[in-house]
């Protein structure tokens, strides 16, 4: 059970400062003795364009080997002599933005007996990702034949989480020609197509222009992150990153409809919702979610699965960087039409019946208490933070919890009202 944190400890254990680092890469810094360990994340800005497979391999490439640590049991020896000191890469998306994060999470040097482990943790995240173990100026070909092999599987492996793979399938056709649509991986094809020279000249790119954060979470003075600053971003001069990100255009039609067959035992139903700019950017728009499809005692759970048992799960969310809300549902093929029908009767029902008290605080508790179960969480702060500024919405723990808790009913039937189905993805399951 999550424990309420009271406002004012929470103000305290989530407050961020931002200092303008070196070249103008701004530092976010959440300094706190709660946790043992520092989380650090450099957080890139890229358009999702048709080099988007080449960023989502150097991830893995550029923190598999240093210069100086040229193999994956060299880095591994390294980072265990710095206290088990965890690199990674990673790809995601927020809206039109392909999101390239650098992380390091150490130890806080209190515990690390007299180590600057800090310094030390964050200087070989710097050479990892400024100096991988080239040869003749080039990356090794066998760790860039391994991790293109790896990311192919990846992308390719995408497809066998049924549910998943429904869902970005309803995404893609709701969002086609845009880039809203696009997974932040790329494609099979565009992954398998990578050479050194492309992988090379986009890696030169990502280091020398792209926009981007650093995020750092723990027992750091202010001198310190600022130095991580330098030794990752290098004085570079940047552009300032993206602080609200457009929506996707509103597009008048009748609802796109897509429906795929495989052998599965149970059908996948995902409905695709569009809201405007002033409904997605209100602080009323997760609680709306919550109260029609999150959880038990949702509209959606109460009638399709509970009244009619039609579904063997029915839940909704929001996708606030695309102004999507989706409704995903495991149902018997034969099904599909009645459920539907039964999402779109909940919804007209919650645009103009008032919602219950007991809906509307079951609903506001249930978000504020995965608001409030980020300060346990280092890395998680730095990216609800993220998330946040990209989004337009609040980012200040405190301010974004507060926003929630004000929501009224008028609030979320307000949201109801304006949402409007505009794509229909059923995969439908052919197995007797």
């Amino acid at each position: 059970m999550v424990r309420p944190v009271p406002t004012s400890s929470l103000a305290a254990s989530s407050a961020f400062v931002v200092l303008d680092g070196p070249g103008g890469l701004p530092v976010h810094l959440l300094r706190t003795r709660k946790f043992k360990t520092v989380a650090l994340s450099w957080a890139l800005e890229c358009p999702l364009d048709e080099r988007r497979a080449a960023r989502a391999l150097l991830g893995d490439l550029l923190t598999r080997g240093t210069a100086s640590h040229p193999g994956l049991a060299d880095l591994s020896a390294r980072c265990d002599e710095l206290y088990a000191t965890d690199l990674g890469g990673s790809v995601g998306a927020h809206g039109p933005l392909q999101l390239v994060k650098f992380s390091m999470v150490t130890l806080a040097d209190r515990y690390a007996e007299g180590l600057d482990l800090f310094r030390q943790a964050s200087e070989l995240l710097s050479e990892a990702v400024h100096e991988p173990p080239l040869q003749e100026g080039r990356f090794r070909r066998d760790h860039l034949e391994q991790e293109r092999a790896n990311l192919v599987r990846a992308i390719e492996g995408l497809a066998d989480d049924k549910g998943h793979w429904a869902l970005r399938r309803m995404i893609e056709t709701l969002h086609a020609d845009t880039p809203y649509g696009l997974h932040s991986w790329g494609t099979a094809e565009e992954a398998a197509a990578l050479d050194e020279a492309a992988v090379h000249s986009t890696w030169d790119d990502l280091l020398t222009s792209a926009p981007g954060r650093l995020f750092v979470v723990g027992d750091v003075e202010e001198e310190q992150a600022l130095e991580a600053a330098e030794r990752l971003g290098r004085s570079v001069p940047r552009p300032e990153p993206a602080q609200r990100l457009p929506l996707p255009e509103q597009i008048a039609r009748a609802p796109l409809r897509v429906t795929e067959a495989e052998d599965l035992s149970q059908s996948k139903l995902v409905l695709g919702f569009r809201l405007p700019e002033s409904a997605v950017r209100s602080p009323a728009a997760t609680t709306f979610a919550t109260v029609f499809g999150g959880g038990s005692h949702s509209r959606l759970f109460k009638r399709v699965r509970e009244a009619e048992s039609l579904a063997y799960g029915c839940g909704a969310r929001m996708l606030h960087d695309s102004g999507t809300l989706v409704v995903q549902a495991g149902i018997d093929a034969s099904s599909a039409a009645r459920v539907e029908e039964l999402v779109v009767e909940e919804l007209a029902r919650l645009a103009i019946e008032p919602v219950s008290d007991d809906e509307l605080q079951l609903s506001k508790r249930a978000q504020s208490r995965r608001l409030r179960s980020l300060v346990d969480h280092p890395r998680a702060l730095g990216g609800f933070r993220l998330a946040q500024l990209l989004a337009g919405r609040p980012h200040e723990l405190p301010d974004a919890i507060a926003a929630a808790e004000a929501v009224t009913a008028a609030d979320v039937m307000e949201i109801a009202a304006a949402v409007r189905l505009d794509a229909v993805y059923l995969l439908e399951g052919t197995a007797t």
